[in-house]
């Protein structure tokens, strides 16, 4: 049975949590009756902090990572649209142009995929889109209508190129390792203010209520360190879209458009 990743950040949490609860009834005895108010209004102020500062992490992890899934979405998108315009182009043009479709959606999966986990990228891919990009630069269009379609190529090969810069460096960036501490240093501070109130009340319901507070701030960090690695982590991004775009390139490989018969045209009156 396959258990998400949170389980364990959240579990982590809870046994650290519940340990330092143990040890700092052992070994500290604060007297709230001096300092309870102060205690309450400090505790206050620094969980709104880390509230904050947790929701605007999450939040802008979540936006990223949805960002990239659209830009890969778009680049395969995009090689299909280079694949179904080539068809207008002359015999020879047009089955170059596809065969480079399908290479480079071959070798996005099963080269470059694989590589993005180490922050690196695919030289198979980057000579895929050169010899595709060649292919649509120096093709002479005879007409204004592949002139128009070299247009719209040379657009959507553009939007390829960005699209994959984008997701080459978003496999590369490790802001998330400079970030984790500071987020797990504010975890810590709360989860030590809640020990303040040891040997008060129910120490049954003190360590229940410590260990939802260390299960809810595992799952946000967990969360953020997840999201912030979307090529690596369990929640990888998958290349779904060029899978399935891949299927449909091949089916029509080397297949020229259909002629549209002609609609007779009425007389005016």
């Amino acid at each position: 049975m396959f258990l998400s990743p949170l389980f364990f950040w959240a579990g982590g949490s809870l046994v650290i949590s519940l340990a330092g609860l143990f040890l700092s009834s052992k070994l500290f005895k604060i007297d709230l009756e001096k300092n309870g108010d102060l205690i309450v209004a400090m505790l206050t102020i620094l969980g709104t902090l880390v509230s904050v500062l947790l929701g605007l992490l999450v939040s802008s992890a979540d936006d990223q990572y949805r960002r990239l899934e659209d830009c890969v979405n778009s680049e395969s998108t995009s090689i299909n649209e280079i694949f179904r315009l080539s068809r207008g182009l002359p015999k020879q043009v047009s089955y170059y142009v596809q065969d480079r479709c399908i290479a480079y959606s071959d070798d996005v999966i099963n080269d470059e995929w694989p590589l993005m986990k180490d922050g690196k990228f695919s030289s198979l891919v980057t000579k895929d889109f050169t010899e595709l990009s060649d292919a649509i630069v120096e093709f002479h269009p005879s007409n204004d209508g592949e002139a128009a379609i070299q247009g719209a190529l040379l657009s959507v090969a553009s939007d390829v190129g960005q699209n994959r810069g984008l997701r080459v460096v978003a496999s590369r960036s490790n802001w998330v390792w400079r970030l984790l501490p500071l987020i797990i240093t504010c975890a810590v501070v709360v989860l030590a203010c809640s020990y303040l109130y040891v040997g008060k009340g129910s120490a049954l319901l003190h360590a229940i209520l410590v260990g939802l507070v260390a299960i809810t701030l595992g799952i946000n960090i967990g969360v953020i360190f997840l999201m912030t690695r979307p090529f690596s982590s369990e929640w990888a991004i998958q290349p779904e879209g060029f899978q399935l775009r891949g299927k449909i390139m091949q089916e029509y490989r080397h297949s020229r458009p259909a002629l549209v018969p002609s609609l007779p045209v009425k007389a005016t009156p």
